[in-house]
């Protein structure tokens, strides 16, 4: 009878993770006014028209797929659009990361950001901005560079035409791998930033000239308050892109499957915990999460004893197990620890002549 239907596709999630994070969404949003409508999405530079775009906007955009993201959107407001009238747009629209190229948009795009990542957000937003580092959010990346020199220009260009380069980098980037070291074969120069450790301490991404090359010197977001379930970890960009799509596997396929069409017993959260391990489990075997610091999912037991005692039930006089079987309403308790794993990105050795 092989194994039931859910198992399967929490191990088909797992197994394909790593492909999925190839294949992310970017969206670029734009000023204007070549063309009336308001967003288009491409899989490739070549189904672009040039005509539907001023020059500036159609170089800027066209970096966007030198990564090889999957897909493009380009969110179009006129040119005395404002990020409120993106905002409108982007309501509608399934992205994984998003840029403006208008400078007046960075600071109008940070908040957007924060204020649609709730935690009731499946799909998390994330945002590359340029010198918005005081932003403290592990799903906003903000670039410290001023001004880059693309190949076969003689003069360098703000940053901010640059953007959607960097941002096609950020959503092409694979789970198993990070931006960190990632060279940017486009360039032939870059505005150097002042103190590149303490810039990127700082919370900001910095590219750098390293002897014949341009790179990305560190894959890290704008985190830099850590309270409460926030890590340090969480401020290195591989690591929450791949929270983000545990979070998604997991929350979509709750809703997929259990959500309504499963009576809250004990049995079948015994069961939905169950298939979250079995998900963990293959994530660790494609080398998402650590399988060396151990993984665990089971019924949070002290959140339903919370539950149940703010109900006005007391649980003092009840075990772990019989709690267990003593649901609560409609609510699903899980308790899950795992440690999702970072990149090769520092080396230390100690070489001794002998």
């Amino acid at each position: 009878m092989g194994l039931p239907t859910i198992t399967v596709e929490f191990k088909k999630l797992a197994a394909t993770a790593t492909n999925r994070s190839t294949r992310g969404i970017l969206a670029v949003i734009l000023q204007d006014d070549t063309a009336e409508w308001t967003h288009k999405t491409y899989t490739a530079l070549e189904e672009v028209s040039e005509a539907e775009f001023t020059a500036a906007n159609y170089k800027a955009l066209s970096r966007a797929f030198l990564a090889g993201p999957w897909q493009v959107t380009v969110v179009r407001v006129g040119g005395e659009g404002s990020m409120t009238d993106a905002q409108t747009i982007l309501d509608n629209l399934a992205y994984n990361w998003v840029c403006a190229v208008p400078t007046a948009f960075q600071a109008g795009l940070v908040t957007y950001i924060k204020g649609i990542n709730t935690p009731r957000r499946v799909r998390k937003a994330k945002a590359l901005v340029a010198a918005q580092k005081s932003a403290d959010d592990m799903h906003i990346v903000s670039v410290a560079n001023t001004k880059v020199t693309p190949k076969g220009e003689a003069a360098a260009i703000d940053i901010h035409q640059y953007l959607p380069r960097i941002a096609g980098v950020l959503a092409a980037c694979p789970m198993d791998q990070s931006v960190t070291y990632a060279v940017l074969d486009d360039l032939t120069g870059v505005e150097p930033v002042a103190d590149l450790d303490a810039a990127i301490d700082g919370g900001s991404l910095c590219l750098f000239q390293d002897d014949d090359v341009i790179r990305v010197a560190r894959g890290v977001n704008t985190l830099q308050t850590i309270t409460g379930d926030l890590t340090e970890d969480m401020k290195k960009i591989t690591v929450v892109e791949a929270m983000d799509l545990i979070q998604e596997d997991i929350i979509r396929t709750f809703k997929t499957y259990y959500l309504g069409k499963k009576k809250n017993t004990a049995d079948n959260q015994a069961l939905f915990v169950s298939d979250i391990s079995t998900y963990l489990q293959t994530l660790a075997e494609e080398d998402v999460i650590d399988r060396e610091s151990g993984i665990s999912v089971a019924v949070d037991v002290a959140a339903m004893r919370v539950a149940w005692e703010g109900a006005g039930t007391s649980t003092a006089e009840l075990s772990d197990a019989q709690v267990k079987k003593k649901t609560f309403r409609s609510q699903v308790f899980v308790a899950a620890q795992a440690h999702v794993l970072d990149a090769m990105e520092d080396m230390k050795m100690v070489f001794t002549m002998g």
